[in-house]
C-alpha cells in the first residue's frame, strides 16, 4: 500500500503545480495583452490625417431650377480650394478660390465664398459628401445625389 500511496502523491502534486503555474501563465498574459491593447488604440484618427483627401472632386449638385450643378472642387495639401460650378441648361458658372478650413474634429471641410454664404462636406475617402445649412447630412431620395467623387 506505501508503494501506490507515494507515487500517487507525486502525481497529484506534479500536476497541481503546473496547473498553477499554468494559470499563472494565463493570468500574466491575459495581463500583458490588455497593456498591448490599449497602447495599440488609435488616437485621433479623422479625415484630415488618415484620408488622401487632396485631390479633383466632380459630381452634378441637384437644382431647385434647372437640370443640375455641376460641381468641381480642388482641394490643395496648403488648404487652398478651387471651386467651378454650371448651373445646367442654363447660361450661369461661376468660379472661386481661396482657403478652407476644418472642423473641429477634423472631419468636414468648411468652404467659405466671397458672397459670405458657406457651404460644408464631410470628407471621406474618395468623396465629398455635401452637408445641409445647418452642417447635417442630407437624407432622403435625393441623399446620394449630394456626393462628389474624387477623379
Amino acid at each position: 500500500m506505501k508503494y501506490f500511496i507515494l507515487p500517487l502523491a507525486a502525481f497529484v502534486f506534479t500536476f497541481s503545480s503546473c496547473e498553477s503555474k499554468k494559470e499563472e501563465a494565463i493570468s500574466q498574459h491575459s495581463s500583458n495583452d490588455s497593456i498591448e491593447r490599449n497602447d495599440s488604440l488609435p488616437t485621433g484618427d479623422n479625415s484630415k490625417i488618415s484620408v488622401d483627401w487632396q485631390g479633383t472632386y466632380e459630381g452634378v449638385l441637384p437644382c431647385a431650377d434647372c437640370e443640375g450643378i455641376k460641381t468641381t472642387i480642388l482641394l490643395n495639401e496648403d488648404e487652398t480650394y478651387k471651386f467651378s460650378s454650371e448651373y445646367l441648361g442654363k447660361n450661369h458658372k461661376s468660379d472661386e478660390s481661396g482657403k478652407f478650413t476644418w472642423s473641429a474634429d477634423g472631419n468636414d471641410i468648411i468652404i467659405k465664398f466671397k458672397d459670405g454664404e458657406s457651404t460644408s462636406y464631410i470628407v471621406g475617402e474618395n468623396q465629398l459628401v455635401q452637408l445641409d445649412q445647418e452642417g447635417k447630412q442630407i437624407t432622403g431620395a435625393l441623399a446620394d445625389k449630394y456626393v462628389l467623387k474624387k477623379k
